[in-house]
């Protein structure tokens, strides 16, 4: 299982030569089985040039909620409007609608140009299953996250590695109910995407806004033996210089766990990788 990062910033877009180390785009990630499995998780504005790098496809859209930047790269998709591909999409049900509703709603006058009648490349749209499901070869798991409205993070086993997706995640103010069950999804990850948005200061004025310090990040990874951390959400105000001041302070206080900032464009190799820190 290879995973790439196409969008890694959170809450909007930003460009500029502040942010060119670890990128401006939103939310979006690869993620590629050894059998050639095409997975995406969330369609941030990242979702754009994943699609350009790819053209037409077969593949899986697992949507986290249903906030801007994280569907806001959806109608820019090429992928989606072509005949040759057959995309389905996975996101969470809220208020008795699902994701066919929510991103079609984003495409209606006056807010696009284009109908969602023309993303002929979508063959399915499906609520997120309560329980395990299957995608190519891969087992894929959901768990609520601490995060305003319904919001999943995602477990997906394959090829003998663990990748843990939790984009926006709160541990913070979790409700009682909700934190075992993303301590439990993240569970011996090789690697853990979370997210780590504020320094400590910052959070003081965000707080319930469902995002991460550093500390809560390493929290989560210390409870469920995470191997590797790969810090993600990058606010978007933050210079590159302050995305790695987080990195830093979550190195202080990790112990034994790998600190790694999530970089727009690199890609993780976790079939090798898992079986190098296996045999450590």
């Amino acid at each position: 299982m290879k995973i790439r990062l196409w969008g890694t910033r959170g809450s909007i877009p930003a460009p500029g030569p502040s942010t060119v180390r670890y990128g401006g785009n939103t939310s979006c990630v690869e993620v590629r089985l050894d059998d050639g499995t095409l997975i995406i998780v969330d369609a941030g504005s990242g979702i754009r040039p994943l699609g350009a790098a790819i053209g037409a496809c077969t593949g899986t859209l697992l949507l986290t909620h249903y906030h801007w930047d994280h569907i806001q790269g959806l109608p820019f998709f090429t992928p989606a409007y072509m005949e040759g591909s057959a995309i389905n999409i996975i996101g969470p049900e809220f208020e008795g609608q699902g994701p066919a509703e929510y991103l079609g709603a984003q495409m209606m006058t006056p807010f696009f140009p284009a109908p969602p009648s023309q993303l002929q490349g979508i063959e399915s749209f499906r609520v997120t299953p309560q329980e395990p499901f299957a995608v190519g070869s891969a087992r894929v798991r959901a768990a609520r996250l601490s995060h305003p409205d319904v919001t999943y993070g995602y477990r997906i086993e394959a090829d003998g590695s663990v990748f843990v997706y939790m984009s926006d995640n709160e541990p913070a103010v979790a409700e009682p109910e909700i934190a075992p069950g993303f301590v439990e999804l993240a569970r011996d990850a090789d690697i853990l995407l979370h997210d780590c948005q504020f320094n400590d200061q910052e959070y003081l004025s965000c707080r319930y806004w469902g995002h991460s310090t550093p500390a809560q990040a390493v929290g989560v990874a210390r409870a469920a033996d995470a191997r590797r951390l790969l810090l993600f959400h990058h606010a978007p105000a933050h210079t590159d210089e302050q995305v790695e001041a987080l990195a830093e302070e979550a190195r202080r206080i990790s112990g034994e766990i790998e600190i790694l900032i999530g970089r727009e464009g690199e890609t993780h190799n976790m079939t090798i990788t898992s079986a190098i820190m296996r045999k450590i």
